[in-house]
């Protein structure tokens, strides 16, 4: 959808923008000083509409909303997805001597493994639990004798069948939250996917290299486009006003975290960038064309922040203290200012 404004219009909006210019306009607005701090990177957001923070508000996408969930648990904010979860014996980074799994301790649940890295996984979560679609096994593949993977979850290890549907019932109870909800935050990941041959699923993460050399015919590799991405978060904010609150408002983002590889014939970093771009345009054009979705530059500010304190060591994971500056920026946004206690 384009922009169009006549000459008039255009130059009432930039005189009226404090913060059009790269290196003209006030010294602390330029984005070359704003670039050039050293420290985290301000932005100046305006948001279509507030956040009333009675809302229950839903989560859905990679990592990185995880990350912005534990902050707005720390607000109070009424986080629908918040107790769910699988047990963090049940994940694959389960360390029996410190008893820590999923970034769970032992006997808790771990909202990691409901991570949705492609729009298309999430796509399909979402017409399962709104729309009633079935698989067969519910989606989980027996990749050998009493060895379960759930390709809608995770992180999670193989389980016999048993301990894998219940995990399955946890998911789908959780993603059903969505019902309740009066605004949805998605933080889109990557266009990188995997699909299930037979059923059709695109998965949210592969069974790993073993198992995609044993079974090569049962697993495909898709790498979607920007027709069918945007196409897929259509059919998402569509199904979620038609079957949940029809006054749904949603924030969209990229997660600032790429992927850990690529599976195309390029540079991860090429290959990355080429993914995050696609999604930061199919973002856009929700943003364009819907008053009631939004799109929140979390990605601007960790990618234009300076990388030794965005990132930690990995290169990969987004540093807690940026996480916090982010949702800080988020909260002046769309939240009324936390009141002060009055001084006796």
């Amino acid at each position: 959808m384009k922009i169009e404004y006549d000459a008039g219009t255009a130059l009432s909006i930039m005189r009226g923008n404090p913060v059009r210019g790269w290196t003209s306009g006030k010294p602390e607005k330029m984005a070359k000083e704003r670039l050039t701090t050293g420290d985290y990177l301000a932005v100046q957001h305006k948001p279509k509409f507030k956040i009333d923070p009675t809302w229950p508000i839903f989560t859905m996408g990679s990592c990185f909303a995880r990350e912005v969930e534990n902050i707005l648990m720390m607000r109070g904010l009424p986080l629908l997805l918040r107790g769910h979860g699988v047990p963090a014996e049940h994940f694959e980074s389960w360390d029996e001597t410190t008893g820590r799994g999923g970034g769970a301790d032992r006997g808790q649940l771990s909202r990691g493994a409901l991570n949705k890295y492609s729009v298309r996984s999430m796509t399909h979560e979402l017409k399962r639990v709104l729309r009633g679609e079935s698989y067969p096994d519910d989606g989980l593949i027996e990749l050998a004798p009493g060895q379960w993977f759930d390709p809608h979850a995770s992180g999670l290890r193989l389980l016999d069948r048993d301990t894998a549907f219940a995990n399955r019932k946890r998911l789908t109870e959780a993603t059903a939250t969505i019902k309740q909800a009066k605004i949805c935050f998605f933080t889109l990941g990557l266009t990188e996917t995997w699909l299930d041959a037979e059923t059709g699923i695109a998965m949210n993460a592969h069974p790993g290299p073993n198992w995609l050399q044993r079974m090569p015919e049962r697993f495909r590799f898709v790498d979607y486009g920007y027709d069918a991405t945007l196409a897929d978060m259509l059919d998402i904010i569509g199904l979620i006003r038609e079957h949940c609150n029809p006054e749904m408002r949603f924030v969209v983002t990229v997660s600032p975290v790429p992927f850990g590889a690529t599976f195309k014939d390029a540079d991860v970093i090429v290959a990355n960038s080429a993914s995050k771009s696609l999604l930061r345009a199919v973002t856009e054009e929700l943003f364009r064309r819907f008053d009631y979705v939004d799109y929140f530059p979390s990605y601007e500010i960790v990618l234009n922040s300076p990388r030794a304190i965005a990132f930690e060591d990995d290169q990969l994971h987004i540093a807690r203290e940026m996480v916090a500056h982010v949702m800080t920026t988020f909260q002046g946004a769309y939240l009324p200012p936390v009141e002060q206690p009055q001084a006796a």
